[in-house]
């Protein structure tokens, strides 16, 4: 099983180091996102891939047509949180009004609910794992915010690495967690299907570690931003101060290309009951209830 997902986020939608989100939205219009997402939809219908597209709530409020031109390609549309906020940093109040907000904005575009949501920056973890009953509630019917591996950004290196049904303080939830692919080697996880690990490593690696991983009986989760295939413009990352984010091994648009055509990836939304069917119930944080 081969899954495709995109965080639709603008250019200084980044939380290490911290920004002020609300001084860029004020100048942005967005323009330059949406032509991305513009190239993105037609290379997806050009190689006949499926994908998930979690933008966020105020990029909706304030854009709507990003929202319309995913329905209209025939995507999945779902939700990437109201603004790119870590949830530590929301707290469970906080966290509920901005899917109150969202959900709305969601709606009036798509005219239903949103399936699915993924945090910023992978932001549920052991401090923040009360998100997940919240989405239970507001109906959401999965989650994919986990990234079971530390590194110095984010990540939870005991979480499951499968499908799961999050149990917490002795309950199972309904929705569904749906973890990043990460490759077992050994005792090692190896991370490698998005983001700086994709742009960091050869294409023939992550050919290898996707085949691999789905030879040990696992799916492959793809991710994307836009700003991975098309580079942020240095003036305006120097802004920023996070010279990370131009960090990147060969051209990451082709690479992007050679694994479309390799794997066929769809929308999350395809697979769900596939996915509910490998799900057991267990916790997030991989050890024990929290």
């Amino acid at each position: 099983m081969n899954l495709l997902t995109f965080d639709i986020e603008d250019w200084y939608h980044i939380n290490y180091p911290a920004t002020d989100f609300s001084r860029y939205d004020r100048e942005e219009d967005h323009r330059s996102l949406l032509e991305r997402l513009e190239r993105i939809l037609a290379l997806c219908r050009d190689l006949g891939a499926g994908g998930t597209f979690f933008v966020l709530g105020r990029l909706l409020e304030k854009c709507p047509r990003l929202g319309e031109r995913i329905l209209e390609a025939g995507q999945e549309l779902a939700l990437h949180g109201y603004e790119h906020h870590l949830l530590r940093d929301r707290g469970p109040d906080a966290f509920q009004q901005d899917l109150e907000r969202s959900i709305t904005v969601f709606q009036k575009i798509a005219g239903r609910p949103p399936l699915g949501f993924r945090a910023p920056s992978w932001s549920v973890g052991r401090d923040s794992f009360w998100a997940l009953p919240i989405l239970d509630s507001f109906g959401f019917t999965y989650d994919s915010s986990i990234f079971p591996i530390k590194n110095f950004l984010y990540g939870n290196p005991t979480a499951p690495l499968h499908p799961f049904f999050p149990r917490l303080n002795g309950r199972s939830l309904g929705l569904l967690e749906v973890p990043v692919s990460i490759l077992v080697w050994g005792s090692q996880r190896i991370p490698y299907s998005g983001g700086l690990y994709f742009n960091l490593l050869p294409l023939s690696t992550i050919r290898f570690f996707a085949g691999r991983r789905l030879a040990q009986g696992g799916y492959n989760l793809f991710y994307f931003h836009p700003w991975d295939l098309w580079a942020r413009p240095r003036e305006l990352t120097r802004r920023l101060q996070a010279r990370w984010l131009h960090l990147r091994l060969g051209d990451p648009l082709s690479k992007f290309t050679a694994i479309l055509r390799r794997f066929r990836p769809t929308a999350m939304a395809a697979e769900i009951e596939r996915l509910k069917g490998q799900a057991g119930s267990a916790a997030p944080a991989g050890d024990h209830d929290r």
